[in-house]
């Protein structure tokens, strides 16, 4: 009854934001669905992959080869970006907060109409929604870096020295021919982006860090810097268009004049206290 009584909710604010978007008669160029600067974003990223082709196989050898502490350390941390563990954790926040929304609706301050405990209530529902919506980035970016994989077949670094960066094996479908672009940087600036979103004040640190692990499958041999590069702008862009989406449909996000990041319509960063009546 709970978990059909939350689908009804999400699919009214589904279909509310559907028509919110359709009536709009005019979009500034601001709040566009693609604004120019990510254009300039996608069109800077593939120059600077055409420039960074000639040295791939050079830089993979040397970074593959270094045995400098920090490059070590990077290594370790590589599997730090895997998509399952962060579904998995959304899904168990997901199910926690239709958990303890019920239990509120239950309450007979919530019949009632009790003001914090209605606040609550949607401070619950936020929080789950955010994480659908993270579930949705990472699959929706995983999708496309895959399609784009199999499309293009090109061969891993550890083949550089037989095969060569460039020996490209469309539709091969095995792991040696998997290595554009890459999965791991583009789910790290997913989560990045994510991050970038809920907690602006730390976009920067959130960036830096996650597009420094995203760097180190060039170090464990398993993606030359193009393909973590090209990855990377892939994660990003396909949340920021989401999350510009959600926006322009009234949920969770709200756009504002000259900013490329939507602005959440209520805040996550707020304790939580339970209220109880």
């Amino acid at each position: 009854m709970s978990l059909k009584y939350e689908i009804s909710e999400l699919k009214m604010a589904w279909q509310a934001g559907i028509k919110r978007r359709n009536s709009e008669q005019e979009i500034s160029a601001e709040t566009k669905l693609w604004p120019v600067v990510l254009t300039v974003i996608v069109l800077v990223t593939l120059m600077g992959a055409v420039a960074l082709l000639p040295f791939d196989a050079t830089l993979s050898r040397q970074a593959f080869a270094s045995d400098w502490p920090p490059f070590l350390m990077l290594r370790e941390v590589t599997n730090l970006v895997l998509a399952t563990p962060y579904i998995a954790l959304s899904l168990v926040v997901i199910i926690v907060m239709f958990v303890m929304r019920s239990r509120v609706r239950m309450q007979e301050g919530f019949r009632l109409k009790v003001p914090e405990i209605q606040h609550y209530y949607c401070r619950l529902g936020t929080i789950a929604h955010q994480a659908m919506f993270a579930i949705a980035a990472i699959l929706s970016a995983g999708i496309i870096v895959n399609i784009v994989k199999y499309i293009v077949g090109r061969p891993r670094p550890h083949l550089v020295d037989t095969i060569g960066p460039f020996g490209f094996k469309p539709f091969d479908f095995t792991y040696h021919y998997v290595s554009f672009p890459s999965g791991h940087a583009c789910t790290a600036a997913v989560l990045a982006t994510l991050l970038a979103l809920w907690f602006p004040r730390f976009r920067i640190v959130a960036y830096a860090g996650l597009a420094l692990i995203a760097v180190s499958r060039v170090f464990v041999q398993a993606h030359y810097p193009t393909d973590v590069l090209v990855g990377f702008t892939i994660g990003a862009v396909t949340t920021l268009i989401l999350a510009r989406l959600l926006a322009q449909c009234g949920l969770l996000f709200r756009l504002e004049q000259g900013q490329l990041f939507p602005v959440l319509k209520a805040k996550i960063t707020r304790k939580i206290k339970q209220v109880v009546v």
